[in-house]
């Protein structure tokens, strides 16, 4: 065991010789002793608190005021009723009256020599302060007494006072039962130490990082070891959930820090009837890193939450989807979203999981967009799948942009894993996009082996009722982000939005309030602006359509038109081009050749 570091304020000098005189035969201690009586002596442990010190030893008053600044053990070296007997007895042949004045400490020890003397009357006075010593010495001058008994402080007063006084000083022997209990206490420390060392460095072996919090949300135990920037923001994202986890005893995120993806395990540890909001976090090892659009994490708490009753609506169409959404999300069941492109399927199924029993835990959203088969071989043979997670909810979106290949891999393992019995899936996809999918084998197992519960969005032309509420939504979010202050948009403004044919429902509306926002400045968008928006609308979509469709061309013709526009958007990359126009790439190739 090392030396014990002490720290001993002693309130008079004779004291701290005696402590360092018999400090010198112990040799498991490390002595720094010093004079300074109550506040001096408070004073002393101030300047001394960053020198490292595993114990304080001082005396009556002044180790109770250094209890109170200190995070250090205090030890009081007590005034036995010998050291207290001592002083009594040279009182006794002092030829006037004498009383004792002191802390509990003193006045305690006095009055169970009083009771053992049969009674014996002495005139003892507690003070609880430095402040209520004079008064307590004149009212003792008043009653005829002349001589003091007392600690240092309360010596030094009555000299003041012109009184006589007698200094109760500690004998040997309870310096050394102060020193030996400091021994004793320091071989149970050392033990308790040692198991929590070895405790630690076990910990600090194990895959999983683990943070503890106590009470005031300060980390109690840390073993996260990565580079500091990494570490920050692990510590960061940990700090954040510590409301969520004490309030919900139990939480799950997943969370892309850097470039790697980290699994957030949260639960409450108890320990001597406290309660530890504590995290174990493991990395995710996975061949699909967090910054591939394919796979995208989120959780309840990444974004302000979406309720399905927020969801803007007059029409009764869409309101009989809320409806249904409501009732089926408290369920398990999957989900199947029908849309055209710009319904809002994306915002609706996280409507659908923030208002679920399964918010508590990640989303998963994977876009089939961005996936091809070597990614979904990736995403289900990692030892880190989500898959492989339970109470998850997995969103499939772009459904219809699945290629042949990829269709069947998914399929296969949604079959052999029965992965959909422990989570909630919610698919989405635009029916008519592509013949592959909506009659291939994928669409049959989620319609009719998984039971998935459809529901259709309206398209903005079906529900143009909407558009003033939708406007004002958009303006909401605009004004922030442009520092304008626009109230609305004028009745004809309103007008010709609902006359206007929707190609891509509320992405093209909010597109074209964010142009008309930008070219205004006044309070209100008038309709002249909305007129000159829309008319470039019409524009554009004249262009997309009329290269593919003008004149008298074949059938494949059309085909091969349509196939080499879709590649051009794509970057001729051919995986992507399949996928868009749902069929695989050795067919893509064959079209290509004839």
């Amino acid at each position: 065991m090392n030396k014990i570091k002490i720290l001993v304020i002693a309130p008079y000098n004779g004291m701290k010789d005696l402590i360092c005189e018999i400090a010198e035969d112990m040799k498991e201690l490390e002595v720094h002793a010093f004079v300074g009586d109550m506040l001096d002596g408070v004073k002393i442990a101030e300047e001394k608190k960053y020198e490292d010190f595993d114990v304080i030893i001082s005396r009556a008053g002044t180790a109770e005021l250094i209890k109170e600044i200190t995070h250090l053990p205090v030890i009081d070296i007590k005034l036995s009723a010998i050291d207290m007997m001592r002083a009594i007895k040279l009182a006794k042949s002092y030829s006037g009256k004498f009383g004792i004045v002191g802390f509990k400490s003193i006045t305690d020890t006095t009055k169970i020599i009083s009771q053992l003397n049969h009674g014996e009357h002495l005139e003892i006075k507690t003070v609880h302060s430095i402040s209520e010593i004079d008064d307590c010495l004149h009212e003792l001058i008043e009653r005829g007494i002349s001589l003091i008994i007392g600690d240092v402080i309360t010596v030094k007063h009555a000299k003041k006072m012109g009184l006589n006084t007698i200094l109760v000083t500690s004998g040997r022997e309870s310096v050394i039962t102060a020193f030996t209990d400091i021994i004793q206490l320091f071989k149970h420390i050392s033990t308790f130490k040692e198991k929590i060392l070895l405790t630690h460095n076990i910990i600090r072996n194990v895959n999983d990082h683990i943070i503890a919090f106590n009470g005031k949300k300060d980390i109690a135990f840390s073993n996260v070891d990565e580079p500091k920037e990494i570490k920050e923001m692990i510590i960061s994202e940990a700090e954040k959930h510590v409301d969520m986890l004490t309030q919900e005893k139990k939480v799950t995120i997943m969370k892309p820090l850097g470039s790697e993806l980290y699994l957030f395990h949260g639960k409450m540890i108890s320990s001597n009837g406290l309660s530890y909001p504590t995290f174990y976090i493991n990395k995710q090892k996975s061949k699909i890193k967090p910054v591939d659009k394919s796979v995208i994490y989120t959780n309840v708490s990444d974004e302000p939450t979406i309720l399905l009753d927020s969801l803007p609506t007059s029409n009764k169409l869409f309101k009989k989807v809320i409806q249904d959404a409501k009732t089926v999300s408290k369920t398990n069941m999957p989900i199947i979203l029908f849309g055209k492109k710009g319904t809002g399927k994306d915002t609706f199924a996280k409507a659908i999981y923030h208002g679920s029993n399964y918010q508590k835990q990640p989303m998963i959203i994977i876009d089939a967009h961005y996936m091809n088969e070597k990614k979904w071989s990736a995403i289900f043979e990692s030892e880190n799948s989500p898959f492989l997670n339970e109470n998850f909810t997995f969103y499939f979106k772009n459904m219809h942009l699945l290629n042949e290949d990829s269709q069947l891999l998914l399929e296969s393992y949604l079959t052999n894993t029965y992965v959909h019995k422990r989570n909630r899936f919610i698919f989405s996809c635009m029916s008519g996009y592509s013949h592959s999918f909506d009659q291939g084998s994928l669409m049959q197992f989620i319609q009719n082996e998984l039971s998935a519960f459809p529901l259709t969005l309206p398209a903005l032309n079906e529900r143009k009722e909407d558009i003033p509420s939708l406007v004002s939504i958009f303006l909401s979010d605009l004004m922030p982000k442009y520092g304008k202050q626009i109230l609305g948009l004028e009745p004809e403004a309103i007008h010709l939005l609902q006359h206007f044919h929707w190609t891509y429902n509320l992405i093209q509306l909010k597109r074209i309030i964010e142009k008309a926002f930008l070219l205004t400045d006044d309070f209100y968008i008038a309709d002249e602006t909305i007129e000159k928006v829309l008319a470039n609308e019409k524009i554009e979509e004249t262009e997309i359509i009329n290269p593919v469709l003008h004149g008298h061309k074949t059938l494949d013709e059309i085909n091969k038109e349509i196939i080499e526009k879709v590649l051009s958007d794509e970057n001729y990359n051919q995986s992507r081009a399949a996928q868009r126009l749902g069929i695989s790439r050795s067919t893509l190739w064959r079209k290509l050749k004839y």
